[in-house]
């Protein structure tokens, strides 16, 4: 059975690209891979239907097959999580419920999509995961589905990609929120990028490559943190204490935010996590709770200990 490759298309620049590079890639070698695409409407923009029309266009244009997936997002999850993160969220469950068994999902980010996402989380106290951003091939754990997302491009500047777009003639619709510069992305990209750009030359290579370390560096510290979660694991996905007292503050932290994430619970903030861990090793109770809410679902959960043992409950 050849790959099957679903290009997230959204109708601008970026994915246009990557769906007409990939066309081309599978012209060469028809026998590597299928090729198909997905466009997500939010319903969020006046020029929603325009994006919908635009992808159906170029997908008729390759003979390419297209699904369209409409969702809607209410407006409490937007003011709860933000817009960005709300469409994101329902985006990516969209696509999970739609895309095809085994299927690859590629997806357009290139190196300033890198740069700007790195910045944001620095602006924002991000820890490691944060900071090293985007991997070029990466799984989202969406609870009921694993999905394997392949970033090709981010090696390329958004120049690159519009000089080639420009050479084969491709037609795109602008976001019309790119140029808003309320949003925090947009902002980056308009102010804060070139004035880096004229501070160095290469900054943006230069800026890739620390993220490149970044990732390194992080790539070891999940190794070792998986290898101390499965020492901590009990039966009944329970977490045994003793081992995890023996370590540090930081890998006792990263032990349970890997447990929770496990169990598919929200992480809490880091202040608040160092707060829990303090009152774990001090208290001579043997009980204690940290509780936790996930803010898209409303559920609550809740990190129990137990004489020797932690376990979460809902």
């Amino acid at each position: 059975m050849s790959l099957h490759l679903v290009v997230g298309l959204s109708g601008g620049l970026d994915s246009t690209v990557l769906l007409h590079l990939m066309h081309r890639m599978q012209q060469k070698l028809p026998q590597l891979f299928r090729l198909s695409a997905i466009h997500v409407d939010h319903g969020l923009q006046a020029a929603s239907a325009q994006f919908v029309t635009q992808c159906e266009a170029i997908c008729r244009q390759l003979s390419l097959p297209l699904t369209v997936v409409r969702v809607q997002i209410a407006q409490a999850e937007i003011t709860s999580l933000g817009l960005e993160a709300a469409a994101r969220r329902h985006r990516y469950q969209a696509i999970a419920q739609s895309l095809p068994d085994q299927a690859v999902l590629a997806l357009a980010h290139h190196r300033d999509d890198l740069l700007e996402t790195a910045l944001l989380q620095w602006i924002r106290g991000a820890g490691l995961e944060g900071l090293s951003a985007m991997n070029r091939l990466s799984k989202l754990d969406l609870g009921n589905r694993i999905i394997m997302r392949w970033r090709p491009l981010l090696d390329q500047s958004r120049q690159s990609l519009l000089e080639y777009a420009s050479r084969e003639n491709l037609g795109w619709i602008e976001d019309p929120t790119n140029s808003d510069t309320d949003i925090a992305r947009n902002r980056i990209r308009l102010e804060v990028m070139p004035v880096l750009r004229s501070l160095r030359q290469g900054a943006d290579s230069a800026m890739a490559r620390s993220i490149v370390h970044l990732q390194t560096a992080r790539d070891l510290l999940e190794l070792v943190t998986e290898q101390a979660l499965e020492e901590s694991r009990m039966p009944e996905g329970r977490l045994n204490l003793d081992v995890l007292f023996a370590q540090d503050e930081a890998l006792a932290a990263r032990i349970i935010r890997g447990w929770l994430k496990q169990h598919g619970a929200p992480t809490p903030p880091t202040k608040r996590l160092a707060e829990f861990l303090r009152q774990l090793r001090v208290a001579r109770e043997p009980f204690a709770q940290m509780d936790l809410a996930d803010p898209a679902s409303g559920q609550a959960w809740q990190v129990i200990r137990e004489r020797g043992f932690l376990r979460i409950g809902r």
